[in-house]
């Protein structure tokens, strides 16, 4: 069940842990999380599972573009929909929020995450040169990825 998460420390634990199993050295920090929360343009929503978290995203609506800045799942959980899942509802939510648009970036030797995103109608409109400052792929370089909603 995917619902809008609200700010717990229990919750900010969850997603770090999410961060870490997924992102290693690259992971967002208990501060970044707790920084989202508190952010008024920030919204996360969450895949429950059993009462855990199992994946998450993070999107930032302002004006006309919902901006994705982070989606995590899992590795149990992958391959079952809750990615695309998490991306419907956000879009949904964004929407409703007046946004036009969902952008996102992505590292261009994620390959996995490329495919997932044209599967959900996300175009590649751009690269950025070094856009990552340290990332576990080969390349620094991000795809820039948009929707109309």
């Amino acid at each position: 069940m995917i619902q809008k998460l609200t700010f717990s420390m229990q919750t900010v634990f969850q997603l770090n842990n999410i961060e870490k199993e997924c992102f290693g050295r690259d992971a967002w920090s208990v501060n970044n999380l707790i920084s989202e929360f508190n952010n008024e343009y920030s919204h996360l929503f969450g895949e429950i599972v059993n009462d855990k978290v199992v994946g998450y995203v993070c999107v930032r609506t302002m004006y006309e573009e919902a901006q994705i800045c982070n989606i995590a799942v899992l590795p149990d959980y992958r391959r079952q929909g809750v990615a695309s899942g998490l991306l419907k509802v956000v879009e949904e939510f964004s929407a409703t929020q007046g946004c036009e648009r969902s952008e996102l970036e992505v590292n261009t030797s994620n390959t996995p995450a490329v495919e997932l995103y044209k599967k959900c109608g996300y175009e590649i409109v751009g690269t950025r040169v070094n856009f990552y400052r340290r990332t576990r792929y080969a390349t620094r370089d991000a795809f820039t990825m948009t929707k109309k909603l």
